[in-house]
Formats: structure tokens, C-alpha cells, sequence
């Protein structure tokens, strides 16, 4: 195998490289309140961090935290990927003439709470699934979405495989539709993956940091 000794960059290159990922930051989000923003709405900071710190306030009280939970920079993005997920959701339900109705939400929220044997093991398993309890009613919402919208999106699906593919076209269809842009802060909007991920503002242009 043949490797290559690359030159170590001056100190004015990475500064010229730095002001342009800087400029590549900067141009990309428009108001840097927003966490993402999209034709007709935004996800602002101040509402993501509200869905961050209900969750680490409700592991500390339940002195628990799960296994597979995610943490710091990853749990923003993972609540970032959740309100993302529900404007898009909400746009695709609202172009059939889908909708959740109160009465269908509380009837779903009824049937868990039953389901997990009251309101104290509900909360519990909520922070357990990484759901904010203020997201709660969202999150319940978007069951019946997508409940709802399975036989007009896929009247021919056999199996969820081919309900969730289908629903992941129609949500990357929908961001570029929409126009989602995610704050650079966060990341980036993969839209193969329908996620935000992690991104390099130096382009790769600094070594990694060294564990």
C-alpha cells in the first residue's frame, strides 16, 4: 500500500480555511435562533433545548439512564431529528387531509396508560424511549398520523417494510419540498437517512481531536 506524507498547512491556510468554513456557517443559517427552519415554520433553539433539558431533568428524577440512551450533542440531535420529523410528517398528513383529532390522541394516550399499568411507569418508560414528557401529546400524535396515512400511502403494502419505505420517500420528497435547512450548529440534514448528522465546519481541513 502506498501512503503519502501531505504538508502540514501554514498557520495563514488553516486561518483562510477556518474564515471559510466560518462563511459556509454563517450563509447557510439564516437566523441563528432556529435550530431548522422550512417553508411556513421553524424548530427554534429555545423549543429543542426545552425538549433536551425536560429529558435530562426526568432521567435525574427517575435516577435513571438508559442503555442505549443518547447524551450531550447526540440528544440534541436525536430530539432535533423529532421535531424535524413531526413538521414533515405533519405536511405530508396535511396534503391528504389527514389529521389528528383531540379525542383520537387521548384515546391513544388512555390505551398506554393502561397498557403500562399507570401514570408513574408511563412516565417512566417515556424517559426510558428518550420522548420529553412535553412532547408527549406530539409524539401520540404522530401515531395516529402515521396510523391514518398507512392505507393512502401504501393501499398495496404487505408487510411495514414496505410501509416504512414509502414513508422514508415521501419524507426526503418532503424536506426538499419544503425547503429544510437545519442550523450548522447541529449538523446537517441527511436526506437519505432523513436525520441530522454531525458535520465538520473546517471541511476536514484539522486533524481529529485525539481520544
Amino acid at each position: 500500500m502506498v501512503t503519502r506524507k501531505l504538508a502540514k498547512p501554514g498557520k495563514s491556510g488553516i486561518v483562510a480555511m477556518l474564515l471559510l468554513g466560518l462563511g459556509l456557517l454563517l450563509s447557510s443559517c439564516s437566523n441563528p435562533s432556529d435550530a431548522a427552519s422550512f417553508s411556513g415554520g421553524k424548530i427554534s433553539v429555545e423549543r429543542l433545548q426545552l425538549s433536551v433539558s425536560t429529558i435530562i431533568d426526568e432521567r435525574v428524577k427517575f435516577q435513571t439512564t438508559p442503555q442505549d440512551g443518547y447524551s450531550g450533542a447526540g440528544l440534541t440531535r436525536n430530539q432535533l431529528d423529532f421535531h424535524i420529523f413531526t413538521a414533515l410528517l405533519n405536511q405530508i398528513a396535511k396534503e391528504r387531509n389527514v389529521a389528528a383529532l383531540p379525542g383520537e390522541i387521548a384515546a391513544r394516550r388512555a390505551d398506554l396508560l393502561q397498557s403500562v399499568g399507570g401514570q408513574e411507569q408511563l412516565s417512566l418508560a417515556l424517559v426510558n424511549a428518550g420522548i420529553a414528557s412535553i412532547d408527549f401529546d406530539q409524539y401520540l400524535s404522530l401515531l395516529v398520523l402515521q396510523e391514518k396515512l398507512q392505507p393512502i400511502i401504501a393501499p398495496g403494502a404487505t408487510d411495514n417494510s414496505q410501509v416504512l419505505q414509502t414513508l422514508r420517500k415521501l419524507l426526503a420528497e418532503t424536506a426538499v419540498k419544503m425547503k429544510l435547512t437545519v442550523n450548522p450548529r447541529y449538523g446537517k440534514w441527511n436526506i437519505e437517512t432523513n436525520q441530522v448528522e454531525e458535520i465538520d465546519p473546517t471541511g476536514g481541513a484539522l486533524p481529529k481531536a485525539q481520544n
